[in-house]
């Protein structure tokens, strides 16, 4: 008999309204914060979720009542190995999203991108909802086009539109009975299906431009240590004028400040990472070019909200927290929430190492 695909799932009558609207929060928290608006002395129905792990990216299936969804800085900075693309249709109700400077509401029948790479704060009403959230690494590899995504993907009644929205619903009715066997197809399938939809139109300026971009940001992140990492050896490495480049960052601050940036969200995930908790915090900082411990810890804290040394606290308070991406499905409600959690945190290296 096949093994059917990785699932966790909340549903309703398991558990106490209460702790099912506490583990379905628990579920999703290191991608989003939410929080129910209905009054304790309300009646409604518990949040359902169903969530299935296909290798490199994942789906999720939803039902839940009115609620806010926020992911802001200090969010950002404690899971920053979860700002996925979240790709979103709603089957029913609504949903006001404000996504890193860019406002739009997610209505039925259209399929939306939640950019986790930004702030968000959202209110939607009660609705039905099925995701795929797809690791940053996988979007800058495979779609690069997507990475700045924040809204609508296709235009309305378009048969990209269609066509993706027709794939969504499509997986929600064959993910419950689908082998892992099946994993390599359905993720060749939706890639290509974003690849192709993607190219259609008048947007070949635009995806050069977003593959460039896409291109110098990993060269970045894999340079950061490089004292010499900046405007002059990017513009030599991808022989490019210092217009294109600084055209190409100003939506995100300047280069300058992108590199600087990056490299603090670097020293974050060493100083709170289990593997380096015997270092020094500013040892650290010096490997990433800060000279300066009052400057760094005057750059972390504007960045994070917090200082080296509460980021380092935080981290100590995690480490016994592994990361087990062949946990089976089944089990208590309580574990597959965990599960669910273990999953967002773990989704990039799944990605990555495939």
């Amino acid at each position: 008999m096949s093994t059917l695909i990785p699932r966790a799932s909340l549903v309703t009558g398991s558990l106490p309204a209460e702790q099912q609207e506490d583990l379905w929060c628990q579920s999703i928290a290191p991608m989003l914060e939410s929080r129910s608006c209905r009054q304790p002395d309300q009646a409604g129905k518990a949040p359902e979720i169903h969530q299935y792990h296909l290798g490199r990216f994942l789906y999720i299936d939803t039902i839940f009542s009115r609620r806010t969804f926020r992911r802001d800085r200090g969010l950002m900075a404690r899971h920053d190995d979860a700002d996925h693309l979240s790709l979103q249709l709603f089957v029913d109700g609504r949903n006001q999203v404000a996504n890193g400077g860019i406002d739009y509401t997610i209505v039925p029948g259209k399929v939306y991108g939640v950019n986790l790479a930004y702030s968000v704060e959202a209110v939607a009403e009660d609705s039905d909802a099925v995701v795929m959230v797809l690791p940053r690494q996988l979007v800058l590899d495979e779609v690069p086009h997507l990475a700045g995504l924040r809204g609508q993907v296709f235009a309305d009644n378009s048969v990209c539109n269609h066509l993706l929205r027709d794939h969504m619903l499509s997986l929600r009715r064959l993910l419950p009975s689908a082998s892992m066997d099946s994993i390599p197809a359905l993720t060749q399938s939706l890639l290509g299906l974003l690849d192709a939809l993607m190219g259609h139109g008048d947007t070949g300026a635009a995806q050069v431009q977003t593959a460039m971009f896409a291109s110098i940001c990993r060269h970045i992140d894999s340079q950061l240590n490089d004292s010499d990492l900046g405007v002059e050896s990017i513009c030599a490495k991808f022989r490019c004028s210092r217009a294109t480049l600084y055209r190409l960052f100003k939506p995100h601050g300047g280069v300058r400040e992108y590199i600087q940036r990056r490299r603090l969200m670097a020293c974050f995930k060493v100083i709170t990472g289990s593997r380096h908790m015997h270092r020094g915090i500013f040892d650290i900082a010096l490997d990433f070019g800060f000279i300066s411990p009052s400057h760094f810890s005057h750059l972390f804290r504007s960045h994070f909200g917090m200082s080296p040394s509460e980021a380092r606290d935080m981290g100590v308070q995690r480490c016994g927290k592994g990361l087990d991406l062949a946990m089976p499905s089944g089990g208590s409600a309580v574990e597959d929430a965990e599960r669910m959690w273990r999953w967002a945190k773990s989704l990039t290296a799944s990605a990555a190492w495939r």
